[in-house]
């Protein structure tokens, strides 16, 4: 009997039709219209007027074709993209309503280069950005991602942008009209990379995924590693698989303009290299330790914190590893070291 309903064409279409629509309204459709789908986000505000210049630069430069913006709540993905240093367990992820003033959504789907949904807190430098924007390859020597240095040269279009607040305030984003008249101020002298570089590091940043800081620095602190061979060797891998090369160089050289040497006689920006301790406050830490230290740093202050990535004997490994380095480097005849940077 049930059979037969295979020989009627239409009404087998018709059915399986409604079968496949109430299916998806059940598994798909439905579970959107509750709350716990849609949490708030807490003093969420939209993007004032020079990320959202960038936004559209992102935008119209198809970005979102090899980035995605959307860390799933899946182990690999939260502790691939550092999700995990948030102390807030609904901060690990992307939450749906950060994404609450955004038109169109650029959640992206294939990633051909990293997800950047929370690069605000991964890679927070400005210099180091708009130096990886202008020449991928100078940072990264196997990324695939185009030059953008032309940005540089082309004025961030202050009208264009009082025009989208207006039409994004009539389907609901909260500008104000001190917002929209402010515009041009905020735009003044700024290039499309600048609007670029700065909505980068703006994303994810409506949910506080930073790392554990608060790190006391005692100078006088030994690192309880210090030439030990297993560590040093062990702080290389270390140093390799967070990726620190892609500011400090792969030797830790430093990159002109972007992040500092780490086995000079200069630290934070001042003459005269300071203990062990400094380096393990300032990785463990980040930028909000170097207070501490009464020194400048660069003024991006763009380095993130790793107290919640590494543990501390891991730090203690990398600052064995850098002073290993270091004394390679001052053994090394000059000509010797000059040719290898060359």
């Amino acid at each position: 009997m049930a059979g037969k309903i295979y020989s009627k064409a239409f009404a087998f279409s018709l059915l399986a039709t409604v079968t496949v629509l109430a299916g998806s309204i059940v598994m798909m459709a439905f579970p959107m219209f509750r709350p716990e789908m849609h949490p708030k986000v807490e003093g969420l505000k939209p993007l004032p007027a020079l990320e959202l210049a960038g936004r559209d630069v992102y935008q119209r430069e198809g970005c979102s074709t090899c980035h995605t913006q959307t860390i799933r709540p899946l182990r690999s993905e939260v502790v691939r993209y550092k999700g995990s240093r948030a102390e807030e367990p609904t901060a690990r992820y992307s939450l749906a309503g950060e994404f609450a003033y955004d038109h169109p959504f650029l959640w992206g789907s294939k990633r051909t280069g990293p997800d950047l949904a929370f690069e605000g807190w991964i890679k927070p430098s400005r210099d180091w950005h708009q130096a990886h924007f202008a020449d991928p390859q100078a940072l990264v020597p196997k990324s695939n991602m185009p030059k953008y240095a032309f940005l540089e040269d082309r004025k961030a279009d202050a009208a264009g942008i009082q025009a989208h607040m207006r039409a994004l305030r009539r389907v609901g984003v909260p500008y104000t009209d001190a917002d929209i008249s402010g515009a041009p101020a905020a735009l003044e002298g700024k290039t499309e990379m600048d609007a670029l570089v700065a909505y980068t590091v703006s994303l994810g940043r409506a949910v506080d995924r930073g790392g554990r800081g608060g790190v006391e620095i005692d100078l006088a602190e030994a690192n309880p590693l210090a030439g030990n061979v297993a560590a040093v060797v062990r702080g290389k891998k270390l140093f390799d698989d967070q990726a620190c090369g892609a500011c400090h160089g792969e030797e830790g050289h430093g990159t002109e303009g972007v992040a500092p040497s780490l086995v000079d006689d200069v630290f934070l920006e001042a003459q005269g290299d300071l203990p062990d301790a400094a380096y393990f406050g300032i990785i463990k830490g980040g930028s909000d330790a170097k207070g501490q230290l009464d020194r400048p740093g660069y003024p991006d202050g763009g380095m993130q914190a790793y107290g919640s990535d590494l543990s501390d004997e891991e730090i203690w490994s990398i600052v064995a590893w850098l002073r290993n380095q270091k004394a390679h480097e001052a053994a090394e005849p000059p000509h010797e070291e000059a040719a290898e940077h060359r």
